[in-house]
C-alpha cells in the first residue's frame, strides 16, 4: 500500500577527500594533457609561454569554486550543476544543464575510448603482438570498466589511485631531471609580452579543456564520507594539484628543448613530442614506460568519467 511519500534512493559510501580527488584528477588525466594538449598550446596558442596559461587559468577556477562550493552546502543533492541550476533557475533549465553534462561527459569519453584502442594496439604491435582493429581493444577497455563500475565505487577509487600515481610519478621524475640538468630553464611564463602574445585565445580554449571533471566532485555528495567537508576540499585540492602539475610539467617540457626549439617540435609532431622528450631526457626505457602509463592515464579517465556519466 503507498503511504503517500516518496523515498529517493540514494548512493552510499564512505569515500574522504583522497579519493574523491584521485576520481577527479584521473578524469583530467594528467600525463594524456601533458602528452596531448601541451603540445597544441605551445603550436597553435602563446607558444613557450603556454605554462603561465595553466596557472591563470587554475587562479580564475579557484575563483569560481569559491561560489561552487558554497552552493554545495546549500543545495545538499549530488546533482552538481543539473542540482544547482534547477535551484536557481528552475526544472527546465536543470534538465537543460543535466543533458549538456551527458552530452559534453559522453562525446569526451567516446573519444577516448577510441584513442585509447589506438594506444594499445600501438603498444602491442610495438612488442610484437598481432595487429587487431583498434575497436578490439576498445571493447576490452570497456568490459573491463563495466565490471569495476558495476563494483562499489571504493574499488574504483583504489583502482584510479594506483593508476593516477603511476602516471604523475614517471612526469614528475622527468620535471626533476630536467630541473637538475639546469640548462636551457624557460622564463618565457614570466613575460607579459609572451604570454599574451601569439592566439592566446586560443591557448586558454587548452588550458582551460585541461581542468575537465573538476566539478565533478559535488556528484559524489551522497558517497561522501562528510560531505559538508569532503566535497569543498576535494575541489579546492584537485584544482591546485591539478593547477601546479600542468604548469611545472608544461614548464618542464618547453625547457627540454628551449623556447623555440619546443614551439618548433610541438608544430612538427605534436602527437609524439613528449613521449620523444621523455625519452631523449630518461632513456628508451623511460620512454616505453611513459608509453604504458599514456595507456594507463586513458583507461584512469574513462574510468572516471564512467563513474561521473553514472551519477549524471
Amino acid at each position: 500500500m503507498s503511504t503517500g511519500t516518496e523515498e529517493r534512493r540514494q548512493l552510499t559510501g564512505s569515500l574522504g577527500v583522497g579519493s574523491i580527488v584521485f576520481m577527479v584528477v584521473a578524469a583530467a588525466a594528467p600525463l594524456t594533457v601533458i602528452a596531448g594538449t601541451v603540445p597544441l598550446g605551445l603550436a597553435a596558442g602563446n607558444g613557450a609561454a603556454f605554462p603561465m596559461t595553466f596557472a591563470l587559468c587554475c587562479a580564475v577556477l579557484l575563483l569560481f569554486a569559491v561560489g561552487f562550493c558554497a552552493m554545495s552546502r546549500h543545495v545538499p543533492q549530488a546533482g552538481a550543476f543539473y542540482a544547482y541550476v534547477q535551484r536557481g533557475l528552475g526544472r527546465a533549465p536543470g534538465l537543460g544543464a543535466a543533458f549538456l553534462a551527458l552530452v559534453t561527459y559522453t562525446a569526451v569519453q567516446l573519444a577516448v575510448v577510441g584513442y585509447i584502442g589506438a594506444v594499445i594496439d600501438g603498444l602491442v604491435q610495438h612488442w610484437g603482438g598481432p595487429a587487431l582493429p583498434w575497436w578490439v581493444w576498445s571493447l576490452v577497455v570497456l568490459a573491463i570498466v563495466g565490471v569495476l563500475g558495476y563494483r562499489h565505487i571504493e574499488l574504483s577509487g583504489k583502482v584510479l589511485g594506483v593508476l593516477l600515481l603511476a602516471e604523475v610519478a614517471i612526469v614528475l621524475v622527468f620535471d626533476a631531471f630536467v630541473v637538475g640538468q639546469g640548462q636551457h630553464l624557460s622564463t618565457a611564463l614570466f613575460s607579459p609580452a609572451q604570454v599574451f602574445s601569439g592566439a592566446p585565445g586560443i591557448a586558454v580554449m587548452f588550458a582551460i579543456a585541461s581542468f575537465i571533471g573538476f566539478e565533478a566532485t559535488a556528484v559524489f555528495r551522497d558517497e561522501a564520507r562528510d560531505p559538508q567537508r569532503t566535497i569543498p576540499r576535494a575541489t579546492y585540492l584537485a584544482l591546485i594539484l591539478i593547477g601546479v602539475f600542468y604548469t611545472l610539467s608544461s614548464w618542464a617540457v618547453v625547457s627540454a628543448w628551449g623556447d623555440a626549439a619546443a614551439v618548433e617540435a610541438a608544430g612538427a609532431d605534436p602527437g609524439g613530442m613528449i613521449i620523444t622528450t621523455i625519452t631523449t631526457v630518461l632513456g628508451p626505457v623511460g620512454g616505453d614506460v611513459a608509453q604504458v602509463l599514456l595507456m594507463t592515464s586513458l583507461f584512469a579517465a574513462i574510468l572516471s568519467f564512467h563513474n561521473v556519466l553514472a551519477r549524471y
